[in-house]
């Protein structure tokens, strides 16, 4: 009886405390869960730093020692003085006394040269290299025309050896003669020299029709490949034929093209019209918006482009940037007379992109930091100009980007809540 009390209570004892154990850790889990989601939790000072302006601008708030320990550096805006301009559109394009063609210099098949593969579109070949070999190439008629007019020529040779000696002799008596008390006049010798000059003159002629025929007939042997060599290097832009294929003297091979001097053209809104006494541009390349290049212009393209109706012109680019190709859409303002434009430019350092838009971050008073959006119609170096923002205005030059994550928290923060 007392055995089966005391298993009893000891076993009530058991469940007492496994429940105490249960309520316990369900209570210590609940709280872990909580502090793990006040941890994740941005902090509602990030939501007391953001306001709006009047105008529902984003201001931040942000102390001395906050605003050192983003390292935020600001800086004054300074005036600059804009000419008016007329922005015209068009595309790159190859200078002509900067290409040309490579061609066959004679008749045969291409291969490769040793050690080189066949040029290839875009690669650069250096002045004077070698892009491949020909095999020169002679038909049946041409071989046996070159055979019968070689054995010609020997024969004019041998005729004309003999002749010279026979000429050689006659002159040599009568030089004797005429010296010998005049046996011989003086008319006579000079006929004999003026024999032997013609007979060694047409002794030339057959000696260097013979070594030209030779030479021929020895060039359209298997073993007389010819270089093919590119006299002046560039890039290569076009190619018309491919090794194993059959060339006559004359065909197109490649093309090269020196593309550190390209032109654009660019057409002329209608109704808008560029004096004569502008020779001058900055044209901007699709991906190079904040690069400018100086433009010449060169000439008044002979015809209209038919889309726009407008004036077509040339511009020579001073300079080129690394990846400008013949083809690429590009920008020009061109500077014309007229009333000047007052305004500041907003360095490129101090813009932060959002949604496709670009702004800045002005500072209205010693804690505060409004973001504006700034206008990109007018790009200049290194910046883009504008008459929306006084000239005495503070913008942050370092950290805006900072500035910017500050929004998104206080952003996140309002949304949690």
């Amino acid at each position: 009886m007392n055995r089966r009390k005391l298993s009893t209570g000891a076993a009530w004892m058991i469940l007492a405390v496994a429940g105490l154990t249960t309520i316990s850790c369900n209570r210590g889990d609940k709280e872990k869960e909580q502090e793990q989601k006040e941890a994740g939790k941005p902090s509602t000072e990030a939501v007391k730093r953001i306001s709006q302006t009047a105008a529902g601008e984003p201001l931040i708030h942000l102390d001395a020692d906050t605003q050192a320990r983003m390292g935020l550096r600001t800086e004054i805006l300074r005036p600059y003085t804009m000419e008016p301009e007329i922005v015209a559109y068009g595309r790159l394009e190859e200078d002509p006394s900067r290409s040309f063609v490579v061609r066959a210099p004679i008749a045969g098949t291409l291969h490769f040269a040793a050690g080189r593969d066949w040029p290839s579109i875009g690669q650069h070949l250096n002045d004077d290299a070698v892009v491949g070999m020909i095999e020169p190439r002679l038909v049946p008629a041409e071989r046996i025309s070159f055979t019968n007019q070689l054995a010609t020529a020997r024969s004019e040779l041998s005729a004309s050896t003999t002749s010279v000696a026979t000429a050689r002799a006659a002159y040599e008596r009568t030089k004797i003669l005429n010296e010998d008390n005049k046996n011989v006049s003086d008319r006579a010798l000079d006929d004999a020299k003026a024999r032997l000059s013609a007979e060694e003159a047409r002794l030339k002629a057959a000696t260097d029709a013979i070594q030209l025929l030779e030479n021929s007939l020895q060039a359209a042997g298997p073993s007389a490949n010819k270089p093919l060599t590119v006299e002046r290097g560039g890039d290569v832009v076009e190619i018309m034929a491919q090794p194993g294929e059959s060339i006559e003297p004359g065909s197109p091979i490649l093309r090269i093209a020196r593309l550190d001097r390209l032109l654009a053209r660019v057409d002329v809104p209608v109704g808008q019209h560029i004096p004569s006494a502008v020779s001058a541009t900055r044209i901007f390349a699709v991906g190079y918006e904040n690069t400018p290049v100086r433009a010449e212009r060169i000439a008044l393209s002979a015809t209209a482009d038919p889309k726009s109706q407008g004036e077509s012109f040339l511009f020579r680019l001073a300079g080129t940037l690394f990846g400008l190709r013949p083809g690429l859409a590009v920008t020009a303002r061109i500077s014309v007379p007229g009333p000047k434009k007052q305004g500041v430019v907003i360095p490129l350092a101090a813009i932060v992109r959002l949604a496709g838009n670009s702004y800045v971050y002005v500072q209205t008073g010693a804690d505060q930091f409004v973001r504006k959006e700034v206008p990109t119609d007018d790009p200049v170096e290194n910046g883009y100009f504008t008459t929306k923002f006084s000239v005495s205005a503070r913008i942050v030059l370092q950290g805006a980007q900072m500035l910017l994550s500050e929004e998104f928290k206080a952003q996140t923060a309002g949304e949690e809540d």
